[in-house]
């Protein structure tokens, strides 16, 4: 959306009508395009991904740069701090 607003809007109204996948909530999880059939469940995850696109590009990148000034890090470094990341054995 942030580099070609108008082709992902045309990509997102696309996948609408071709497969049915927007409800009351929203855009619907997911889809088998070759099947066409839909995951008619909704995730908290995939409407935040959308949202916050969305919110990106309508305030000019905002979004962003609450992100990558510093602050947040600041902030939730503290919370953070005690989980391990690292890969399973």
């Amino acid at each position: 959306m942030m580099h070609e607003p108008r082709e992902a809007y045309e990509n997102l109204a696309r996948i609408e009508a071709d497969f049915d996948s927007y409800g009351a909530g929203g855009f619907y999880d997911a889809i088998a395009t070759k099947s066409g059939q839909v995951a008619r469940r909704h995730l908290s995850l995939d409407q935040a991904m959308i949202m916050g696109a969305l919110g990106n590009v309508l305030t000019g990148g905002a979004l962003r740069r609450y992100f990558t000034d510093g602050e947040v890090a600041r902030r939730l470094r503290p919370v953070i701090a005690p989980e391990v990341f690292a890969p399973l054995d």
